[in-house]
């Protein structure tokens, strides 16, 4: 009895000192916490503020001065006199060598994200282009010819999915043309790449703080630049009505998807957009679902908003470092008090610290070890409790070290059966199931890695585009089955003609191969193209529909480029597409080549 007392009271001897000392302190850091936190959060607003209101006068001036710039362009001289005349009159006049020479000018202004400049007349049909394939088109619909004429304004255009080239995002710039007279005679169109405005949005992400990040939305909640996830642009953070949807997505605001995957459910979100809101702390989908703290800005000159995001957890970071000093002070101070309650205690403490040698043996493998029970007391009853878990964890030991045994030898086994299931997994998503040679995906991942290990060389990178010329006739003639077999004698043939291990032939689709080849320029690309035609031309794979021999032959589309790291693969695949079309055009079996930033000049060879 007398023992359980003593015990009692060594309990609550040094809980009766750590109370004294910790609780105050614990109290103290409690209050600076919140405080800390309160101001950390205000800071992080502050910033994230200054950086949407930042990024937001950024996007307005630059469309602001493209709309005076536009506005100004139009009323050049040179571009009312070749609209006043008529379409006969127009055709190899000086007035039309005159207004080509304008648009080409304005166009290397920004070679980088200026597409191409255009003249519509009044019937919104396009009749002169620097961008030659778009003349003649009829554009008499879109909002960017008639909003110009309806307001007599300068106009830009909601961002755009291009429907031709894959990735590509437009936004377009107008203004009508009037003569001297202030007549409308027609529309000047700026077509851009809308990567500018999309770099305009993650310019202030390292300013807004670590782990930041940028979006921008449309008036429909669409995102238009995401500086993270660029996966989620062209889909709206909640799902819109299918009436909506339908409309957007006739308008390439939209890519032509189910109604499922073109939203994610950011309903706080849209909320505080529809309040005018300009600070928000909400979780989102699209991060996990952590905590985020959200600063809005809107936009003057288009109904888009701006938002700097930045998980809460990174803003109140330093708060978890004055929990661990305060966490430091706590040990310390608990160490000081647990001695003095030690040394008071020190006659009570021989049993507890006999069982801890005693447990402290057994955990370190010593399994035969029992505790000798002195008393009956709570120490005693501990003991006894330890010595009978001691043999029965024995007894268990022994019985799992055997089924630890027989699984380790089971799991040796599925490793190696995984192994080769994921080598011949690989091989298959890597490569054409048809041709053996790479697919698609193979390529994309080879071609950007190329892209930023030759932009940090400053080496050049050559790419060669073709296909099997007038290839459906030839499946017509003699069949699906003979067109495949066609299509892996030329892959394989090609794929011969490459020695160097770097360098890549791909299935871009259908009948049409595409060969990567790093540091080469564009006189190695030339000669490895001669060496693929002359090779197809060997096969002698014989072709009877053909109307450019009686043998299966090529076209080829070459380019060449030192690639940036701003550098889009996208852009270099669609000059080597638009070698390609000219090689087809001047009669196939053949190739041509183009150069970056003189796209118009194209370099032709039987």
């Amino acid at each position: 009895m007398q023992r359980t007392f003593l015990g009692g009271i060594r309990s609550k001897l040094i809980a009766s000192f750590l109370i004294v000392a910790l609780i105050p302190l614990l109290l103290l850091s409690c209050i600076n916490k919140q405080t800390t936190e309160t101001a950390l959060t205000e800071n992080a607003k502050q910033a994230l503020s200054a950086a949407a209101k930042e990024t937001a006068n950024r996007i307005d001036a630059f469309i602001d001065a493209n709309l005076n710039a536009v506005r100004v362009e139009a009323i050049l001289p040179g571009l009312s006199r070749y609209l006043s005349l008529t379409p006969k009159q127009r055709n190899n006049s000086q007035e039309m060598q005159l207004a080509t020479e304008t648009l080409s000018r304005l166009s290397r202004k920004d070679m980088l994200n200026i597409l191409s400049y255009s003249l519509l007349d009044l019937n919104g049909k396009n009749v002169l282009d620097t961008h030659t394939s778009n003349i003649g088109k009829d554009e008499s619909a879109a909002d960017y010819f008639q909003q110009p004429l309806h307001t007599g304004l300068s106009f830009v255009s909601s961002m755009k999915r291009s429907p031709q080239i894959p990735d590509l995002v437009t936004l377009v710039f107008s203004s009508p043309v009037r003569n001297a007279k202030g007549k409308i005679l027609g529309v000047l169109r700026v077509a851009y790449n809308a990567t500018v405005v999309q770099q305009l949005v993650t310019r202030e992400t390292e300013r807004a703080g670590a782990k930041a990040f940028a979006i921008l939305l449309d008036e429909n909640h669409i995102y238009l630049a995401h500086s993270t996830a660029p996966e989620l642009l062209f889909k709206s953070i909640v799902p819109l009505p299918l009436e909506v949807v339908t409309q957007l997505q006739k308008k390439s605001l939209l890519p032509n998807a189910p109604v499922e995957q073109l939203a994610t459910n950011e309903w706080q979100l849209k909320q505080a957009l529809d309040n005018q809101q300009s600070y928000l702390i909400t979780s989102l989908s699209t991060t996990a679902n952590q905590v985020n703290l959200i600063a809005i800005a809107h936009l003057k000159y288009e109904p888009w908003s701006v938002l700097f995001i930045r998980p809460l957890a990174i803003a109140l970071a330093p708060v978890d470092k004055q929990i661990t000093d305060a966490m430091l002070l706590f040990a310390l101070i608990a160490s000081v008090v647990t001695i003095i309650a030690i040394v008071i205690s020190q006659l009570f403490t021989k049993p507890i610290i006999y069982l801890t040698k005693i447990v402290a043996q057994f955990t370190a493998g010593n399994l035969d070890i029992r505790a000798k029970i002195n008393s009956q007391d709570e120490i005693g009853q501990l003991a006894t409790s330890f010595n009978n878990m001691a043999l029965q964890l024995q007894t268990s030991l022994t019985t799992l070290e055997q089924r630890v045994q027989e699984r380790t030898a089971e799991l040796v086994i599925a490793k190696e059966k995984a192994e080769d299931a994921n080598q011949k997994l690989e091989k298959l998503i890597n490569l054409d199931g048809l041709t053996q040679v790479a697919n698609r995906r193979c390529l994309n991942i080879q071609l950007q890695a190329e892209c930023h290990r030759l932009a940090r060389e400053q080496q050049p990178l050559a790419l060669i585009l073709f296909d099997v010329d007038q290839f459906k006739l030839y499946n017509d003639c003699y069949g699906h089955l003979a067109g495949d077999n066609c299509l892996i004698k030329v892959a394989q043939t090609v794929q011969h003609i490459l020695y160097r291990p770097a360098d890549l032939v791909a299935r871009y689709g259908g009948e049409e191969f595409l060969v990567l080849l790093p540091n080469t320029n564009l006189v190695g690309a030339i000669t490895v193209a001669q060496r693929i035609q002359e090779a197809i031309h060997e096969l002698a794979i014989p072709h009877e529909k053909s109307s450019v021999k009686n043998i299966i032959t090529v076209s080829l589309g070459i380019t060449s480029v030192i690639p940036t790291l701003d550098f889009k693969p996208d852009t270099f695949i669609a000059l080597a597409d638009l070698a390609l079309y000219n090689a087809k055009k001047q009669g196939r079996d053949r190739y041509c080549s183009a150069e970056v930033g003189d796209s118009s000049q194209l370099h032709e060879s039987g």
